[in-house]
């Protein structure tokens, strides 16, 4: 994490960070023997996704797994994001009759016998999101964001306070009237 003076270099920094830790999920056993499956199949469909936008592709399209997986097709790309992406990160689940594993033999995207992407090998399927960003042209890496949603106040430091911040210099008014918000102690902390 660093302070960005531009969101091209923020992108970048969070998609090497998201393959970092990606890498980190699916070589790295549990106590269990199993990997986090979970958390790398949601960065690296987050990763594919930055990559379509950055590559022009309709948002949220997921377009650039037409350029990593050329065989897909357009309903296969939804059920994938639907299925490994947007469920996990909005219920943390996949879907109910679809599977991940680590590195079983075979590609990195498994179709059943009607066709839909049921099965995905993350060792593989991490391997070629490496392989799409590292030759990804970075020149068309620009962001964008809607401006009615970011903070009405934002914050004015273009200097990290603490270690380890992460943000965007912005050059604003001093902050007035600032509420700090902590998290509620829990029964179980």
């Amino acid at each position: 994490m660093a302070i960005h003076t531009d969101l091209p270099s923020m992108s970048q920094e969070a998609i090497e960070e998201y393959l970092a830790i990606a890498h980190y999920c699916v070589t790295t056993a549990k106590a269990n023997g199993g990997v986090y499956g979970y958390p790398a199949v949601l960065l690296l469909f987050s990763i594919v996704d930055a990559l379509s936008n950055h590559a022009g592709y309709p948002e949220h399209s997921f377009g650039a797994m037409k350029d990593i997986f050329p065989q897909l097709n357009e309903n296969q790309i939804k059920c994938l994001a639907n299925w490994y992406r947007h469920l996990p990160a909005h219920q943390a689940i996949i879907m109910p009759g679809t599977q991940l594993s680590v590195d079983m033999p075979g590609d990195p995207i498994e179709l059943n016998a009607a066709g839909e992407p049921t099965h995905i090998r993350l060792k593989p399927f991490y391997e070629a999101v490496k392989s799409a960003w590292a030759t990804f042209d970075t020149r068309r890496i620009n962001p964008s964001f809607r401006r009615e949603r970011a903070p009405k106040v934002p914050i004015t430091t273009t200097v990290a306070m603490f270690p380890g911040a992460s943000g965007t210099g912005v050059t604003t008014a001093p902050l007035t009237n600032v509420t700090i918000l902590t998290t509620k102690k829990t029964s179980r902390e």
